[in-house]
């Protein structure tokens, strides 16, 4: 009964950390660049961060763009894909992914997530292969690596490009190697909800020269990496994608920040977990030892009670609990339908996915906000048992 009386309690909004979280470090930074004069186009601290990115996660080369759609595209575009092409992609991920193939002029064809983690079903993505495949888009959703050793086999078998959207992964592991070095290429964002974030911002990662010089010419208005003058050299089709200084020169700060961030989520979700594991209505993702660190972007379990998810979640935020729904299934959105999809790829969007586990996770799925993860451990089993006396009551 004491328990129940403690946990009855509302936790308000001091209970959990804001996000982002910066001090003076940002401050101090955010003065230089304003005072050094050079606010944008290829500044010093743009380049400095690439440097710096591209060395924490194990790339030779790193290009900061404006946004993760932006970075997406490019490296769509990087790779040669547009009008005719397909590429293979989850249902379950953020509209940027998708929209990103479209504008391209590619068709996005989908494949099945795993009920358990979100991420691409390798036997799913297999069955999706056609002539017309040109890459594999691979999500790590909540920051959990997808199984890339069966995707890379998947793409080498097929001939095509495997790509990572890492914008939940900033730090995450597969098998000691950080996301957006495991794959042809990888976009990252750097929204203000990201664990690693300039408040908007994005990158292309590679280990491929032919991809990463066709991305930067494509960033850079079209304009050679090497030239003898204003637009010398080779001129593409290009856009302004580069990146401002002030947000690289508060992603130099918030880098020094982000393992350490990262192991406190973890943690905290371990707390959650532990509390939670066995608890009637709630399955918790599994363990894979292949996964040898996590951003903690989010944390997400599934609701199956007999209960609808939404009174849970109602009944979770009444207590003040920072969760969520999580992702609808994209093919049942407009954009799909709306008339700048087939003027972007010069086809109607037809096709009927089979996608059952992603229509359980548009239904089950339940996120513990990422950054109520480093709250106080205190905090955290608090709200662990608040969580397993509604899912008692409801399930």
């Amino acid at each position: 009964m004491a328990v129940r009386n403690e946990t009855a309690r509302l936790f308000t909004a001091k209970d959990f950390p804001s996000w982002p979280q910066y001090d003076e470090r940002e401050e101090k930074a955010l003065i230089e660049a304003l005072e050094a004069g050079q606010w944008g186009t290829l500044g010093k601290r743009a380049l400095e961060f690439a440097d710096r990115f591209a060395k924490y996660i194990g790339v030779e080369k790193v290009i900061c763009v404006n946004t993760g759609t932006q970075a997406l595209e490019l490296l769509l575009r990087a790779c040669g894909i547009g009008r005719g092409d397909e590429v293979i992609v989850p249902p379950y991920t953020f509209v940027a992914t998708v929209s990103a193939i479209a504008w391209v002029g590619a068709m996005p064809v989908f494949a099945d997530v795993d009920a358990d983690t979100g991420c691409l079903d390798p036997a799913s993505v297999q069955k999706c292969i056609t002539s017309r495949t040109k890459a594999i888009l691979a999500v790590h959703v909540a920051g959990r690596p997808c199984d890339m050793d069966a995707l890379s086999a998947i793409a080498r078998n097929a001939g095509v490009y495997l790509l990572e959207d890492a914008a939940h992964a900033h730090g995450s592991e597969w098998k000691g190697r950080k996301a957006g070095s495991l794959a042809d290429g990888a976009a990252f964002s750097f929204q203000s909800s990201k664990v690693l974030t300039g408040g908007e911002g994005g990158a292309v990662a590679t280990n491929n020269e032919e991809i990463w010089a066709r991305a930067w010419q494509y960033h850079n208005s079209g304009r050679a990496i090497k030239g003898g003058g204003e637009l010398g050299g080779v001129v593409l089709m290009g856009t302004n994608g580069r990146m401002a200084e002030w947000e690289a020169a508060i992603l130099l700060r918030q880098l020094e920040r982000l393992d350490a961030q990262c192991k406190k989520r973890a943690e905290g979700a371990a707390i959650l977990e532990e509390a939670l594991r066995g608890t009637p209505g709630i399955s918790l993702p599994p363990h894979d030892r292949r996964i040898t660190a996590w951003s903690g972007f989010l944390y997400q379990f599934r609701w199956n009670g007999a209960s609808p998810r939404s009174e849970f979640l109602q009944k979770l935020r009444e207590r003040g609990l920072p969760c969520s729904a999580g992702y609808p299934a994209l093919y049942r959105m407009g954009m799909l339908r709306d008339v700048s999809f087939e003027r972007s790829t010069g086809k109607k969007f037809t096709i009927e996915p089979d996608c059952p586990n992603t229509e359980l996770l548009a239904k089950e799925a339940v996120w513990f906000k990422g950054s109520a993860l480093l709250a106080e451990r205190k905090t955290l089993h608090k709200a662990a048992v608040v969580i397993t006396e509604i899912a008692q009551e409801l399930v």
